[in-house]
């Protein structure tokens, strides 16, 4: 079994804080999040596999300690963080560090969704662009959409097709008292997989370990949560096979690098064959079963699920 570390924190954020290591007897992993999103865990929380004690923390709980027990820390949401809690928090992650617990996410290192997309365009990952909605800007290529650059919600669900649509949607938005401050312009870059009915594929990473995530369709480009009764058999089967084989895992590899995230969630999807990576997550919505009426869909999902409550459980130190 692990030995955890016990870290000694003052609860000032300008003091040097203090580390000492006492040796106890249970693993544990804190999960730090903002308040308001902790709900995402809980399938890790109930899940039936898990066989080491997990602990939903806020960043307000974490900047007022004085002592952390943990054998491991994943930062998440850092997206939803301001730039003084993203600061406080990246000093804590490296006291962490220094004093031998695992972490995870270093809120110093993580790009967020424009760094992140412009990055991955310019090393080739992506070849589509995102540009800042403030500056008027023009796209090399459309149909664009618009989306905020903090959070996960797409706010707006319209594909523009041209600049002169586009140029329309941002006055339009700006007149109804809506800033274009920190909103992004994206060039799409998903095919439908058939008429109207577009994919969204997910992978896990969790430490070096990638774990298939299961793909969904909807009947719109915004794919998020999966549109019930629109998959068939043979597209049932399909993505069956696909978490079976993990076909993409070392292509995604690099955009987790490129992000420096190492626990997260890819989305991402294929414009003509050409891989395109929309966001990593790094509190993504754990469920806990599949519910769907394809019986080796939800087998499938529940040996993902197992897979990685296993993975965090190594980490964490498991017995």
């Amino acid at each position: 079994m692990r030995i955890q570390t016990v870290l000694a924190v003052s609860q000032s954020c300008n003091r040097t804080r203090r580390i000492r290591k006492e040796s106890v007897v249970f693993p544990m992993i804190h999960f730090i999040t903002t308040a308001e999103h902790a709900y995402t865990l809980k399938g890790i929380r109930k899940s039936p596999y898990r066989r080491f004690p997990v602990a939903c923390r806020t960043y307000n709980w974490l900047f007022r300690q004085r002592r952390i027990v943990a054998s491991a820390c994943i930062f998440t949401d850092l997206d939803r963080l301001r730039y003084f809690e993203l600061a406080e928090a990246a000093k804590v992650y490296r006291r962490l560090r220094d004093a031998g617990v695992r972490v995870f996410n270093d809120p110093a290192r993580v790009l967020l969704r424009f760094d992140l997309l412009s990055t991955l365009q310019r090393l080739g990952i992506n070849d589509y662009r995102v540009y800042p909605a403030a500056q008027r800007p023009r796209p090399e290529r459309f149909p664009v959409f618009l989306k905020c650059e903090e959070g996960h919600s797409q706010h707006f669900d319209r594909l523009l097709e041209d600049q002169e649509a586009l140029d329309a949607c941002l006055d339009e938005v700006q007149a109804a008292g809506v800033p274009l401050t920190r909103m992004l312009v994206t060039e799409f870059a998903n095919t439908p997989v058939r008429d109207g009915v577009y994919r969204r594929h997910t992978i896990y990473r969790v430490g070096d370990v990638m774990l298939p995530g299961n793909s969904v369709l909807e009947g719109s480009p915004f794919v998020k949560y999966g549109q019930r009764g629109l998959s068939t058999d043979a597209e049932f089967e399909e993505i069956v096979a696909e978490m079976a084989s993990n076909p993409y895992a070392e292509r995604l590899r690099p955009a987790f690098e490129a992000a420096g995230i190492d626990y997260g969630r890819a989305d991402f999807g294929f414009r003509d064959g050409r891989l395109a990576v929309y966001e990593i997550n790094t509190n993504p919505s754990i469920g806990l079963k599949g519910g769907s009426r394809h019986e080796g869909f939800n087998a499938a999902v529940d040996r993902g699920l197992r897979a990685l409550i296993e993975t965090l459980g190594e980490i964490g130190g498991e017995p």
